[in-house]
């Protein structure tokens, strides 16, 4: 997850005050059907202009059904958004519709500038059937829904068949251990020796804290986390133990020992559809990139080991709009909140949809890849803390620049170890400042 710091005055949030499964919703405007036939006009703002197709087919779907309503949709770069909304909602000038990380609509449901959700929409919400408990949390706070999930991001592995092939493998990697093996069996180098193609393709720097959040999914796997829940309101870092030294290991040993990647070579999405790495974790927009930009790449996907990252985005309607225009923006999301259209945001932009109540087996079969993402895994998600996004990029400086730079680390756990009981400290100081650290 990308996310750019936002500073805004609040009183400190804690984790309790996030209750899911008793949304009351009273004072939330509009019920289906109770939207005004007056003119309306409607903005939507995104942080993932892959999806803007979808929006705009949305958009003229809807006008069909309610012409007297007319969506504009401007979205922005992730890191761009969030600034622009830092700006917006506070002075009640954003769009009547956007799409927010929890984690940072903790700050702006605090600050009284997000309608509550109507209660139908609350209801359907909170239905386990169509969310997951884990995503259903992240939408309500203190009894009452606020975001509607509309997608989420969740890492599966993407490899290469014809390159896994070549190297005498079955398959997907299964464990840890095969992951750094397939790695040195799947790299390539030229006659000089030089690297030409990774193995895995790790995610090396970066600013914000994607670095830290692509760490956290091969950390799940070792069995830690970035943070760990004590009790309610409560937690401490859980990374500075044995699951953080095998992770910290194989990064290591990937870069600096074995040489299976390498900074200098290209990375992420764009690495593997060149044929430039063969393999790499990431989320289900890649697949519909791949569609675009490398059509006859043989290639497949299958789910982490373990467990996974499931991240949610979540509209919801700013104080920007009231009264009418309130009511349509909730009819317009109640509309694209459709098992249907749910189904063609995936097809059209590679985007999982949140609602798990879908019929997608006509798109398994159309998209094979797409499968794995609906394996089921223990999940983790972002903690409802309002500090977690400073949390995660400090710790992705850390990794970027102290560590998986580091050749001294190969073979020298006791080094590693000092690394991550440092940067553990950062994150427990950052938590104990905000009142969140368990004793």
């Amino acid at each position: 997850m990308k996310k750019a710091l936002i500073s805004i005055p609040l009183a400190v949030l804690t984790a309790t005050t996030l209750l899911a499964g008793c949304s009351s919703n009273e004072e939330a405007p509009a019920s289906p059907g109770s939207a005004s036939t007056d003119p309306v006009e409607l903005n939507l703002w995104g942080g993932h202009p892959e999806i803007d197709p979808w929006y705009k087919k949305m958009a003229e779907e809807y006008k069909k059904e309610k012409p007297n309503v007319n969506v504009t949709i401007s979205s922005f770069p992730l890191r761009d958004f969030e600034k622009k909304i830092a700006a917006a909602l506070p002075s009640q000038s954003a769009a009547e519709i956007v799409t927010i990380n929890p984690v940072v609509a903790l700050r702006y449901i605090e600050g009284d500038m997000l309608h509550k959700a109507p209660e139908d929409l609350a209801k359907l919400v909170n239905t386990e059937s169509s969310f997951p408990k884990i995503i259903s949390e992240t939408a309500n706070y203190n009894g009452n829904v606020y975001g509607i999930p509309l997608h989420i991001s969740k890492a599966v592995l993407f490899y290469n068949k014809k390159m896994f092939e070549e190297a005498g493998l079955s398959g997907p990697p299964t464990t840890m251990d095969q992951y750094l093996e397939y790695a040195q069996k799947t790299a390539k180098r030229d006659a000089s020796g030089k690297l030409i193609r990774a193995g895995q393709s790790l995610r090396l720097s970066g600013g914000g804290s994607g670095v830290a959040e692509k760490f956290w999914v091969l950390l799940m796997q070792n069995g830690g986390s970035v943070v760990k829940k004590i009790s309610d309101g409560q937690y401490k870092a859980n990374y500075d133990n044995d699951a953080g030294l095998k992770t910290v290991q194989m990064y290591v040993d990937m870069v600096h020992k074995y040489k299976t990647d390498d900074p200098t070579l290209k990375h992420d999405a764009e690495a593997f559809e060149m044929e430039a790495a063969a393999f790499f974790s990431r989320e289900s927009w890649v697949v519909g990139d791949i569609q675009k930009k490398a059509p006859n790449l043989q290639y497949d996907t299958a789910p982490m080991p373990k467990a996974t990252l499931v991240v949610p985005f979540n509209f919801h309607v700013s104080k920007s709009a009231e009264g009418n225009v309130a009511a349509a923006a909730w009819d317009f999301i109640r509309f694209m909140m459709k098992p249907e259209n749910q189904v063609e945001l995936m097809r059209m932009t590679g985007w999982q949809p949140a609602r798990e109540d879908l019929d997608l087996e006509s798109l398994f079969k159309e998209v094979p890849q797409y499968k794995s993402f609906f394996e089921k895994r223990e999940l983790e998600t972002y903690p409802p803390l309002p500090e977690f996004d400073e949390i995660m990029t400090k710790f992705a400086d850390r990794l970027a620049n102290k560590i998986f730079t580091d050749a001294s680390l190969v073979d020298n756990p006791d080094k590693i170890r000092a690394l991550l009981a440092e940067a553990a400290k950062e994150t427990n100081d950052i938590l104990k400042q905000y009142g969140h650290l368990a004793p």
